[in-house]
């Protein structure tokens, strides 16, 4: 758990929300979040959104799934891991992802 850098809570959509959401991560020794947006209901509306998320981001960034309270980001969980545990919407979103590439 730690708190946002101001840089984070101005690219996240939806922030200052506490919720989930689908945001993209840079590569390096941080897990900086280069930006995302406050996940919406049902499940396919959540793969829409990281289908259209990915394609304004570097191919070397990684689309995560953030719990944010607060300022305070609480955890990420990668996105493909967590596609695995949840719906079918998700693997529909990481397929269209793998296309895109």
């Amino acid at each position: 758990m730690r708190k946002l850098e101001g840089y984070e809570e101005i690219g996240l959509i939806g922030y200052p929300c506490d919720g989930e959401y689908i945001a993209v991560v840079g590569t390096g020794a941080h897990s900086w979040l280069l930006g995302g947006e406050l996940c919406e209901s049902p499940d396919a509306a959540l793969a829409r959104q990281a289908t259209a998320l990915r394609r304004y981001y570097p191919d070397s960034a990684s689309l995560v799934l953030a719990t944010i309270v607060g300022d305070e980001l609480v955890s990420i969980r990668d996105y493909e891991t967590a596609s695995r545990q949840t719906s079918p919407e998700f693997d529909y979103a990481r397929r269209s992802l793998e296309e895109r590439k």
